[in-house]
């Protein structure tokens, strides 16, 4: 930690990012004998507290005056927690989305790094059988089914197994483990590496196009190349991305595979593990802090060479990135909303040029700003028109809600659809992208809407507990029986929620079993494991469930997809609804028939001679695409323009107007000299939902088609809003490239 650097009582000084929301660094002096790198944690004096802050710099000299230096606590790291090129990247980041470089650098670390702990994480505990354990059967176990799972596992793995395979064995594994410990069966220790490689296990014949597309990433292994790999759902991207992970572990480098959701982590670790013979790590939100320590770690120090995260895994130290992935490219979830914003997508480009390796973006349903950027030749496009088992894309029919008969929301042409695959022992899908039981309470006589004292919505009915429930700030409160403005007790539940036609599909086909999957349903990422598990093992008849169900699962057994509310695009003000809505219809529709047997999809909808429909009916997701950039270009929109909305919000709505006004004059004054000719500032405007949490919100579009000029506008405004004086407890963000507008 000290090395001789001539005078010792001479200083050097460090630029120190601290994890605040202030984009400013803060100098501190350091004695020149003493090695600080780059990357490194240190302890500070920071006011009248001490906190941890990361070496951005190491600096001759600084602006501020000598009195006013304070000297670093002292040293906690040997060796850089933030190698060079992430640094860089983290940099970039920070500079294109205008965030604190400080809080993006702290967002790339877990918890425990981030309070000071060792960079190398505690040993993980590992379970095994002992002789005795071995020479049992599973017969043994007839009356404790979490220990007979326990011993399945334990007796099927020649190397211990961690609490991270057990927690699947159910949520008392602890205690059933501790008992089979007591008893003699099961032995205890400390797992210090990554667990032996096995065999690589990939049973699939490439189709043609599969072959043409693996081959074209294989080509650009050593160099950066970003491809976009657009296949139908079920046409095997997924065995494209094998074998070129495959290729990279053999080469010794790692590759990071990123998802959209939580919920898909546990079959990809599972296909991934399983096709490569490796240990593959998760990262993502639903871990605890330890173990999301132990991936940083083992990523960091190259032992793990497959991971598979959500966004944040973007973010990740590698020490030898050979290869990124993203699945399901197009999706929203892939942009960070709150504090640091950003996109892992953009990060994820940026990252793999600054490394020097490919980038694959595969998606059914591409983003429009990918495939615009593809008819820019800013990418390779490679496609599988194809399913890889042949099976027919399913068919498709559009039901109109004013010439059918609905059962509480169901149409029957589509109960009928249902019964028939419960007699033919297949499942069905049925999708609706909204919680609760009831969106809408109403009067029958004043018209009075039970809405939220916290946020500009309606509360929403939940019979689960029998109370309305505030899907944004949280709030509840009893049932409404009588009208709070005229006192009339004819209250009325309107609309249906995926807990309504969960009721409704019990009440018509009393023996289904029915699984409904929505966050309400479900108590954590464990518990989307198993009833996934469960799916694919067949023991459910009917899925109900919102956009969980939608990305990228694979459900052998499902035949029938019925969309019960496909009509929320033609409704909103955001230019991007259509391309949402489009997309999840398709994504959707594709886990009907994607094994043998061909799939239906039956669409409900008021609009059923829209266009739109008629590209879904052919699956035809580019069609829609030119239409829709088409559109894109007439109305100036992205990607044919660039977007960043500043968003202020407060207790008192005159304050959040008060404040953007300001910050429009200030951005008026930097366009005076028209240094930005390209840039223009649209009016204030109150947000589409224009109270949340007891707080006003309301937002200012700053638009150019140019980004050369919008970027060092942004620049130039944020660093002068940051100074401007703010009234009461008002906030405000910048969001770059925003993804929505509410």
């Amino acid at each position: 930690m000290f090395r001789p650097l001539g005078d010792p009582t001479v200083h050097d000084y460090l630029r120190v990012a601290v994890s605040l929301r202030l984009r400013n660094l803060f100098d501190y002096r350091c004695a020149p004998f003493l090695t600080v790198d780059v990357g490194s944690r240190v302890s500070i004096p920071f006011g009248r507290q001490s906190k941890i802050g990361l070496v951005v710099d190491r600096v001759p000299t600084t602006g501020m005056p000598e009195d006013k230096i304070r000297d670093i606590n002292n040293v906690l790291d040997e060796e850089p927690v933030v190698s060079p090129e992430l640094m860089s990247t983290l940099k970039w980041v920070s500079e294109y989305y205008h965030q604190s470089f400080g809080e993006i650098l702290w967002t790339a670390l877990p918890m425990p790094i981030r309070r000071g702990q060792p960079q190398q994480p505690k040993l993980e505990i590992g379970y095994a059988l002992t002789e005795e354990g071995r020479r049992l059967t599973e017969e043994s176990f007839s009356r404790a089914r979490v220990q007979k799972k326990i011993f399945q596992e334990l007796l099927n793995s020649a190397s211990p197994v961690t609490k991270e395979r057990l927690e699947r064995s159910g949520s008392s594994w602890r205690n059933a483990i501790q008992s089979m410990e007591t008893k003699g069966w099961v032995v205890s220790s400390t797992v210090s590496r990554v667990a032996k490689r096995k065999k690589p296990n990939l049973i699939y014949e490439l189709t043609f196009d599969q072959q043409q597309a693996l081959s074209n990433i294989m080509d650009s292994l050593n160099r950066y190349q970003c491809f976009l790999l657009q296949g139908v759902t079920g046409s095997g991207k997924t065995e494209v991305y094998l074998r070129a992970a495959l290729e990279v572990i053999n080469n010794g480098r790692q590759v990071l595979l990123l998802v959209p959701e939580i919920g898909l982590m546990p079959q990809t670790v599972e296909r991934l593990s399983d096709a490569l013979g490796i240990q593959v790590f998760s990262y993502h939100s639903g871990m605890t802090p330890a173990d999301r320590h132990r991936t940083w770690w083992f990523a960091k120090s190259g032992q793990a060479k497959v991971i598979a995260g959500t966004r944040s895994a973007a973010l990740l130290s590698f020490q030898d990135l050979g290869l990124i992935v993203i699945d399901e490219e197009h999706d929203s979830s892939f942009k960070q909303q709150e504090r640091a914003r950003y996109h892992a997508r953009t990060v994820a480009l940026y990252r793999a040029m600054k490394c020097n390796i490919p980038i694959v973006l595969g998606s059914a349903t591409p983003s429009l700003e990918t495939i615009w950027a593809a008819s820019n030749n800013r990418l390779t496009t490679m496609t599988l028109p194809h399913r890889a088992t042949r099976v027919a894309m399913p068919k498709v029919r559009v039901l109109d809600l004013n010439e059918v008969y609905l059962k509480e929301g169901v149409a029957m042409p589509l109960i009928n659809a249902i019964q028939k695959r419960i007699d033919d022992r297949e499942q069905s899908l049925i999708f609706l992208n909204r919680r609760g039981f009831a969106p809408v309470v109403v009067c029958g006589d004043c018209k009075w809407v039970a809405k939220c004292d916290n946020c500009d919505v309606k509360m929403i009915l939940h019979k689960a507990d029998n109370r309305l429930h505030c899907h944004l700030c949280g709030a509840k409160r009893p049932i409404c029986e009588i009208c709070e403005e005229c006192g009339s007790e004819r209250m009325h539940n309107l609309g249906e929620g995926t807990e309504r036609i969960e009721s409704v599909l019990h009440e018509t086909f009393p023996g289904a079993r029915i699984m409904r999957i929505d966050s309400d349903a479900t108590r954590g990422f464990r518990d989307i494991e198993q009833k996934l598990t469960r799916i694919q093992n067949g023991e459910a008849d009917i899925l109900v469930g919102t956009q969980m169900l939608s990305k990228g699962h694979h459900f052998p057994f499902v035949t029938l997809v019925g969309i019960l509310n496909a009509d929320q695009g033609f409704f909103s003000i955001d230019f991007r609804a259509m391309e949402y809505v489009f997309q999840q219809v398709l994504q959707v529709a594709g886990r009907a028939g994607r094994v043998e047997k061909p799939g239906e999809v039956i669409i409900q909808t008021l609009n059923p001679d829209s266009e739109y429909f008629e590209r879904i009916r052919s699956h035809d997701y580019m069609g829609f695409a030119k239409d829709e950039l088409a559109h894109r270009k007439q109305a100036n929109q992205p990607p044919y323009a660039y977007y960043a909305l500043l968003r202020a919000n407060s207790p008192k709505q005159e304050s959040v107007i008060e404040f953007l006004n300001d910050a429009k004059r200030i951005g008026e004054g930097l366009l005076l000299g028209r240094a930005y000719p390209s840039v223009d500032l649209m009016d204030v405007v109150m947000s589409p939902i224009s109270r949340i949490a007891r707080r006003a919100r309301a937002q200012l579009l700053a638009t150019s088609t140019r980004n050369d000029e919008i970027k060092p506008f942004l620049s130039s405004w944020v660093e002068i809003l940051e100074k401007h004086p703010r009234k009461g407890k008002l906030r405000w963000n910048l969001d770059v490239d925003p993804i929505d507008f509410h």
